[in-house]
């Protein structure tokens, strides 16, 4: 073999090396998407889950507004309505521009900052949901006590015993469930640092 025919067959080897090496970093990115996509798949679905029982509980309070006879249950009814409609609608925004992070046409400092700023569009919307849940108990259990019962909440001492007992599984049940979704954020994270390497 002469050395031209040796320097041709390098020259070959090394293209062909090349083309591997970007069929390789192509399909790891192809990969890296896909699992970052399934851990914010996991967050859109209890989303949309929490989002159809929201919808459920409007649907039954609009049906049933006429039972709301004086200002206070209407006031209440229409405040539960906005709260229960904004709140999907501001968890799915910040959802979406999590999603919107494209590892294959970015780089990786442009990937994370995306994402970093999507996470904190949507850790600001949860810590929102909590301080907005809260409120939408005090207005709904009047609201729903009158809808199901037929008595004026206000009117019945018994009932405002709910609230303490509300409140404590409302902040039980909201702590688990945003530590959970940052401990997604967080999985989804690292998967867009594996990048790095």
């Amino acid at each position: 073999m002469e050395l031209e025919e040796m320097i041709t067959l390098w020259g070959e080897m090394s293209v062909k090396l090349e083309q591997q090496k970007k069929i390789t970093d192509s399909i790891i990115l192809k990969m890296i998407q896909r699992n970052y996509m399934d851990k914010t798949n996991k967050i859109l679905f209890w989303e949309a889950m929490g989002t159809l029982v929201s919808f459920a509980f409007v649907l039954y309070i609009l049906l049933n507004y006429q039972k709301l006879n004086n200002w206070y249950l209407m006031g209440s009814g229409i405040i539960t309505v906005l709260i229960l409609i904004v709140l999907p609608v501001l968890s799915f925004n910040s959802i979406r521009s999590m999603r919107r992070v494209n590892v294959l046409a970015n780089n990786y400092k442009d990937s994370l900052q995306q994402y970093c700023r999507g996470k904190l569009q949507f850790i600001f919307v949860q810590k929102l949901s909590f301080y907005m849940g809260a409120l939408l108990m005090v207005v709904c259990l009047p609201v729903m006590v009158k809808i199901l019962s037929g008595k004026d909440f206000f009117m019945q001492t018994s009932v405002w015993l709910w609230y303490p007992a509300g409140f404590f599984l409302f902040y039980v049940l909201s702590k688990w469930v945003f530590k959970k979704y940052i401990s997604l954020t967080k999985y989804a994270e690292n998967i867009l640092k594996e990048l790095e390497h």
